[in-house]
């Protein structure tokens, strides 16, 4: 399940992988899962993450990152972003 394996720091806009399923998923279903996240009333306080630039490109907005050990279970799409600093 995707809310298991993406760990979302909603105080320091950062997404990161920390799932021990190797499952790849479609930047689609990433962006349905951000979506669906941030649109529960719990999390309505916290800027949406995410935008679609077409039907298989995303960005992340607002100042959200994700780090390059999360990317590498991301396929099917492109997703941009900032890295996360150091």
């Amino acid at each position: 399940m995707i809310a298991n394996d993406f760990k979302i720091d909603f105080e320091k806009k950062k997404i990161s992988h920390v799932g021990k399923n190797k499952k790849i998923y479609s930047a689609i279903e990433f962006y349905s899962f951000l979506q669906d996240t941030f649109d529960e009333p719990e999390n309505m306080m916290y800027e949406i993450p995410i935008k679609a630039l077409s039907s298989t490109q995303y960005k992340l907005i607002n100042g959200w990152t994700i780090d390059e050990q999360a990317r590498k279970y991301l396929k099917e799409g492109i997703l941009v972003a900032p890295l996360p600093s150091t």
